[in-house]
């Protein structure tokens, strides 16, 4: 009898505990009519940190490297970076330079073929919490080195996760900077069945000239952009008191005389060492990086594959990027609109106004300080950084819309999604307040109209000031 009794009990139990899960399983996917279609949040390149040998106790974060790493990696090339411009032994720096910058990025490469070497992974897991709303985003994190189709598998995966755990049909998807490169790929390959809809902030959906260049071979430091990169993007990544005490030195350096100098010299460095760094450093690191490759631009793309891959490029990572760059990036336009003509309404975001990295030839070119306005853009017709388009200019698409700033400095009209696209003045590359935050949250309070677009709202008409000292966006006047 005892031993009916336990088994009983123990039945009895193990029917419970099934039960239950059935019970938490069926809640879990069980439909929501909330009304708030979870955000999935498609983060910026750096978002999923990666690991060498994770696991084991030889375990090193490659990316992103702490603080502690670039201070030392400053400090070992400093005695060389004041040797060479007084011996002007430039193989003697480039001797100290490539293995000392290799030692910290040298575990980036990829396989020829562009996969991941082995020892080289994410820790990125699946969410667990169904919690959703406005207010909640889901993170979606990734290794940015990676082929932004394989990227773009992951992505679909991790909607349906997401799907399955808050119980909606559809999420809305926010696209931060590079998270728009792997949106673009999810949509070329899985089309917008599964979203409410879309906003892409500040990504290089046409790539950035900072990429281009630099898969090139192009390198300039120019003191003006050097300046100017300084007095516009120092107050919006450092604090206040900091970014104005390097101003003061840095504006001391340049009407001494002493800032021209020194960036002259370090021109010398550059011309001199260029080759090399770039034959035994940048190029063994970053040729096989496919995400990297989503960045260069169309016109400079012929000549990256020259200069990056040479003669006798691997085949199976020439057709991946190829594959990209011809039927994602060069299809932009086409993949937007029928994602737009699918009803899912669209909202792009460009910054402008701040000075893009003064490293590249393209430095004069208008940008959020990262991507250059007319890739973040898709199209847009934008004069120099500081310049108009001129008096009388004349918008070059007559659409029955005003799409010249009060500004003078952008033709909106050749957009890929004129009436879709929104500028925001003097923001830093995806540097958000909350201001940003209602203007993204109004967008997706209201995407249940499919023609939601730059005339919906007075209160954000297509070209915005960012206000940053009130954390406001407000209309450009």
């Amino acid at each position: 009898m005892k031993r009916f009794f336990k088994c009983a009990v123990s039945l009895v139990l193990v029917l419970v505990m099934s039960c239950g899960v059935v019970l938490q399983t069926s809640a879990a996917s069980q439909q929501c009519n909330c009304g708030e279609e979870p955000i999935v949040y498609v983060a910026a390149l750096g978002s999923a940190t990666l690991y060498q040998n994770a696991g084991t106790e030889d375990e090193k974060v490659i990316f992103r490297p702490e603080t502690m790493t670039y201070v030392k990696l400053i400090a070992k090339l400093l005695i060389p970076l004041v040797s060479v411009i007084v011996t002007k032994d430039y193989d003697a720096f480039a001797d100290k330079l490539i293995p000392a910058v290799a030692d910290v990025f040298g575990p980036l490469a990829n396989a020829e073929n562009g996969d991941s070497t082995a020892d080289i992974t994410t820790k990125e897991e699946l969410p667990t919490d169904p919690t959703h709303g406005f207010e909640y985003s889901y993170y979606f994190g990734y290794d940015f080195r990676a082929d932004p189709l394989v990227i773009a598998k992951d992505l679909d995966a991790y909607i349906d996760h997401v799907l399955e755990l808050t119980g909606h049909e559809k999420v809305r998807l926010r696209a931060s900077s590079m998270g728009g490169v792997m949106t673009m790929a999810y949509f070329e390959q899985f089309g917008c069945e599964k979203v409410k809809s879309v906003i892409f902030q500040n990504c290089p959906i046409s790539g950035t000239a900072v990429a281009g260049d630099l898969y090139c071979g192009r390198l300039e430091i120019n003191e003006d952009s050097l300046y100017r990169y300084g007095a516009t993007a120092l107050p919006t990544i450092m604090d206040e008191g900091l970014a104005n005490f390097l101003m003061i030195l840095i504006s001391g350096l340049k009407y001494s005389g002493i800032l021209g100098a020194l960036i002259d010299a370090v021109n010398r460095v550059v011309d001199n060492c260029a080759g090399r760094v770039f034959d035994e450093l940048l190029i063994p690191v970053f040729k096989a990086n496919c995400g990297i490759w989503s960045f260069v631009p169309d016109e400079y793309y012929l000549d990256a594959k020259a200069f990056m891959l040479g003669d006798n490029p691997n085949e199976e990572l020439e057709a991946r990027i190829d594959y990209y760059h011809y039927n994602v990036q060069c299809k932009a336009g086409e993949i937007l609109n029928g994602v737009l003509d699918s009803g899912v309404p669209v909202m792009i975001v460009s910054a402008y106004g701040v000075q893009r990295t003064p490293l590249v030839p393209t430095w004069h070119n208008d940008s959020d300080g990262t991507v250059d306005l007319k890739y973040s853009s898709v199209g847009a017709t934008a004069a120099y950084l500081g310049e108009s388009l001129g008096e009388g200019y004349v918008q070059k698409v007559n659409d029955g819309h005003n799409h010249i700033s009060p500004d003078n400095h952008i033709d909106a009209s050749t957009c890929a999604l004129p009436d879709n696209t929104w500028f925001v003045k003097d923001m830093m590359h995806c540097t958000t307040h909350d201001g940003h935050g209602e203007f993204y949250r109004w967008f997706f309070e209201n995407d249940d109209n499919a023609d939601i677009n730059v005339y919906t709202n007075k209160d954000y008409p297509q070209f915005l000031q960012n206000d940053i000292p009130n954390q406001k966006l407000v209309p450009q006047e």
